[in-house]
């Protein structure tokens, strides 16, 4: 009989070889938003035959065998081949395929991350200047969006009657304290510092997965992978949706280096995952590590805790994805509505910040 405590290392290995499989035979499944995107740039379509099963069934596999990913990535590809059958069979024009695909996918990140305002955050991340009339227009059409995210949310919210981490909710038990305004600015720092490590985790693994051949042998090693992981503790296990319930009500009580531990980890983890095979979404284990981070910088100062942490996460999520108006929208439903305010600031301060350092990056490159 298998002893209990090595499941996690069966059940990843076990894994693995399934996804190697699934990665030799189908291709490269699930595609990711980026590549969703990218393909409707470049065809003015995104293909459909053949493929809405692939992405699902190799979404299900990853995710059933405990990847530190989450599902946005393979629904997107759902979502895009269905707007392209759409458009076959309606006589779309390209510029509304393109607008449409973008409040789709706008409306499926709004439902399963219950943030209903992630849908409109898009007109605002977008970086290509346009007039005031297509703005308008565009936020009017985003907005179309956001009132099927908010649809979507209250149903979905029927369905899981269970205390969840993503609610709208206004805390009467807040402990408004004076250092917290001095330790901020701090929190903003180690955030966007966590950002960054995250982001060149992730080209790291990136640089490794390419050194190595052999589909199913990176397959396995992340399974392997996960199986380590996994037997350290569950928390670094699936996307952490589900763990930042358990982790909110248990961080204080965890050590500052463990926190860490656990917030690296899991960015070590998720990119891994992704670059040796396992495919996937990263925007909740980016949320749910940069989390962790946040209760390890509270830990140290331990000042109104739940606005420090949002101002580490919004700094840290912004600096991941490079949308600071789609991080402050999935962050809305996860603090306080007290705590908004500030998120906000954090997270626009930190994309004016990466943004002109980029800048300044680009013209010292030239």
């Amino acid at each position: 009989m298998v002893s209990l405590p090595f499941y996690p290392m069966i059940v990843g290995v076990v894994g693995g070889v399934l996804v190697g499989l699934l990665q030799k035979h189908l291709g490269r499944y699930p595609t990711t938003i980026e590549e969703t995107l990218g393909e409707f740039k470049k065809n003015n379509r995104v293909s459909y035959k053949g493929r809405i099963g692939k992405n699902i069934l190799a979404a299900l596999v990853v995710l059933m065998f405990g990847a530190s990913l989450g599902p946005e990535a393979a629904l997107a590809g759902v979502v895009g081949g269905m707007i392209t059958w759409m458009g076959d069979h309606l006589k779309i024009t390209f510029e509304h395929k393109d607008e449409l695909l973008k409040l789709s996918i706008g409306t499926m990140l709004a439902t399963i991350f219950r943030a209903p305002f992630a849908g409109i955050s898009e007109v605002f991340d977008d970086k290509h200047p346009f007039k005031m009339k297509n703005k308008a227009r565009k936020i009017g059409l985003y907005a179309i969006s956001t009132v099927f995210g908010i649809v979507g949310f209250l149903f979905i919210e029927q369905f899981s009657p269970e205390e969840s981490v993503f609610a709208l909710h206004f805390s009467t038990t807040i402990q408004w304290e004076w250092q917290a305004l001095l330790f901020a600015p701090l929190g903003w720092l180690v955030g966007g510092i966590f950002g960054w490590i995250f982001l060149k985790i992730e080209k790291l693994t990136n640089k490794i997965a390419e050194k190595i051949n052999g589909i199913m042998i990176k397959a396995v090693l992340a399974g392997i992978g996960i199986g380590v992981f996994g037997l350290v503790s569950p928390y670094f296990l699936f996307s952490g949706e589900h763990q930042l319930l358990p982790l909110s009500k248990e961080a204080l009580q965890f050590s500052f280096f463990n926190l860490v531990l656990l917030g690296i980890g899991k960015a070590i983890l998720t990119n891994f995952c992704f670059a040796f095979g396992w495919r996937g979404g990263k925007i909740f284990p980016a949320i749910f590590s940069s989390t962790a981070i946040g209760f390890a910088f509270v830990s140290l100062f331990p000042y109104t805790p739940g606005l420090l942490v949002g101002v580490v996460v919004a700094a840290s999520l912004t600096m991941i994805l490079g949308q600071p108006y789609l991080s402050m929208s999935l962050l809305l439903f996860l603090f306080p509505i007290q705590f908004f305010p500030v998120i906000l600031l954090s997270s626009l301060g930190l994309g004016k910040v990466k943004n002109f350092v980029e800048a300044k990056h680009a013209e010292t490159s030239k």
